[in-house]
């Protein structure tokens, strides 16, 4: 009987590890999770929104930090800005949109679609925190639907640093429109 069940549980094991292989390979590492509550208010304050049919996202582009640097003897001689191409992102799922099995399972599929999408805000050089707000409405949505709007999202975010970074830019892309509407 041991034998029996030991086997039923290496066939499990085979076909478990068949079905994750075919997700795309992507990270969500610590580092890039936002926790504190000051950075959420932060975030929500005098960031921007970006609003989408299934979720709001919120995002704000994050001031340098001054990280202390200690030299050979332990002591510390200087400081340095340590955000330099950071991205943090933070969930936030109210008790308004349901029980606690809900509201897992919405921050669990907008995690994923998260995960997949990550590496477009990578490629960005400034610090970037991101506060995700789902809808009611993520809950009957599909997967495919929660991923498109995620990477909507971040593609707004992209943009928004890039001209911030380059006024130039900016006053290019503006003008660029202009001639999109004169025709």
């Amino acid at each position: 009987m041991a034998i029996l069940s030991g086997e039923r549980t290496e066939r499990e094991r085979s076909r478990n590890a068949n079905a994750v292989s075919d997700t795309p390979k992507g990270s969500f590492p610590k580092t890039a999770h936002l926790l504190k509550h000051s950075d959420f208010q932060r975030v929500y304050q005098q960031g921007r929104r970006h609003f989408s049919g299934n979720m709001t996202v919120f995002y704000l582009r994050a001031q340098t930090e001054a990280v202390p640097e200690p030299n050979e003897a332990g002591t510390v001689r200087q400081l340095r800005a340590q955000v330099v191409g950071r991205v943090r992102i933070g969930f936030t799922v109210s008790k308004a949109l349901g029980g606690s099995v809900e509201r897992n399972r919405m921050r669990r599929r907008t995690r994923e679609a998260v995960r997949r999408h990550l590496p477009m805000l990578r490629e960005i050089s400034d610090a970037v925190d991101v506060v995700i707000n789902p809808k009611k409405s993520l809950l009957g949505a599909e997967f495919e639907q929660i991923s498109q709007e995620i990477e909507r999202a971040f593609r707004v975010i992209r943009q928004h640093c890039k001209f911030e970074n380059n006024p130039a830019d900016k006053a290019a892309d503006k003008s660029g429109k202009r001639e999109m509407r004169r025709r």
